[in-house]
């Protein structure tokens, strides 16, 4: 079972962050189509996304699509699923159709582009009050799923809750992500972004 330190995140449509991250020693680099990219950019960040997984070094390359409810989702996974990309990053899963959905495309798009069966990776991104609540389908869902990625930030929207600094309001909330891995047979959860990149004395 692997252990991660660090998934770092760049925007897909930045070259400079995109080639820099991959020098920064992060075991993977995650290549976001999501939030780090306007709407009018979102498409054309695709193909330099994938330019940059084939050039990369040493860490793993992921990248994360747009959540399938939104009309993006399947142009970046048709567009993305190529060599180089070890796996795609999930927003706003909510239950195991979510994820039977992204792994029947990405199973189709591997074999007629001549990847290995299951070589991509697949990482649900839990961010609402029926993702947690559909945990256990959802880590079941697929092969693919190796580890779940936690959001706090549209968690705590969803919830209407305050994201404090010391996040006591996510501890039932992140116990349960970490149990529902466990029984599942998962690797570790993967933990929430660091907002404020100033306190580092947090981010410890």
């Amino acid at each position: 079972m692997s252990v991660f330190r660090s998934f770092l995140f760049a925007p897909a449509n930045h070259p400079r962050r995109r080639e820099k991250a991959f020098t920064l020693g992060a075991d993977a680099v995650i290549l976001d189509l999501e939030d780090a990219c306007a709407i009018s950019e979102k498409a054309a960040s695709r193909a330099p996304a994938i330019e940059s997984l084939r050039a990369k070094a040493s860490s793993l390359g992921y990248v994360r699509v747009n959540p399938l409810s939104t009309p993006f989702a399947y142009g970046d996974i048709v567009e993305i699923v190529r060599p180089g990309l070890d796996g795609i990053v999930l927003p706003k899963v909510e239950s195991a159709a979510d994820i039977t959905t992204a792994d029947w495309l990405i199973a189709q798009l591997e074999r007629e582009r001549g990847l290995a069966a299951g070589s991509v990776d697949l990482m649900p991104i839990i961010e609402s009050a029926a993702g947690v609540a559909n945990l256990r389908e959802i880590a079941r869902a697929s092969p693919r799923v190796k580890r779940f990625a936690f959001g706090a930030a549209d968690f705590t929207n969803d919830l209407g809750l305050t994201w404090t600094r010391d996040e006591l309001e996510l501890l039932a909330y992140r116990g349960e992500v970490v149990l529902q891995s466990r029984a599942a047979g998962l690797e570790a959860p993967i933990d929430t972004v660091w907002a404020d990149v100033k306190d580092a004395e947090g981010f410890a």
